[in-house]
């Protein structure tokens, strides 16, 4: 269960940074966040493994805030490790895992479509397309997907108090 837990740790750290990310290089991504509110925090987490990260938008973008179960503007929690898996690692579309059952959305609905929106494009950057043709639209990037990878791995975009 350890190892589990690290993985999606792990998984979910990169897709927030990912969205973080391309806050700044993919247009659609920044029109979708700056329709938020400032101050919107998103709870994105597993409730079987206790993993959850949440993300808090300012006027400066999408930044990380890891924190424990905590009730937020959006949440967004799998029922289990399998079914986050499968949509992280593009097996299934969070749409198909929604239609399933396999994930609780608790918040207004039109900004989980928002949420959903910004993650198929994150994919599309950080998987190649033979992984998610079956299940994501094709999209026109708009930057290079090495650079997203090196923003993934390399920066941090953690949310300190008063950065608005």
């Amino acid at each position: 269960m350890v190892k589990k837990n690290k993985f999606c740790n792990l998984i979910y750290t990169c897709l927030a940074r990912g969205i973080a990310g391309l806050y700044k290089k993919d247009s659609n991504i920044k029109k979708e966040i700056d329709s938020l509110p400032d101050g919107f925090k998103i709870n994105l987490g597993i409730l079987t493994s206790g993993n959850y990260i949440g993300l808090i938008k300012t006027n400066n973008g999408l930044f990380i805030q890891k924190n424990g179960f905590e009730i937020a503007d959006l949440n967004v929690y799998f029922k289990n490790v399998k079914a986050t898996k499968r949509v992280m690692l593009a097996r299934q579309s969070v749409a198909q895992s929604y239609s399933r059952h396999e994930l609780i959305v608790g918040g207004d609905i039109a900004r989980a479509m928002v949420l959903v929106r910004i993650i198929n494009r994150v994919e599309c950057y950080l998987f190649p397309r033979f992984m998610t043709k079956n299940i994501l639209p094709k999209i026109k990037k708009q930057t290079c997907t090495i650079g997203v990878y090196m923003k993934v791995l390399f920066c941090s975009y953690k949310y300190k108090k008063g950065s608005k």
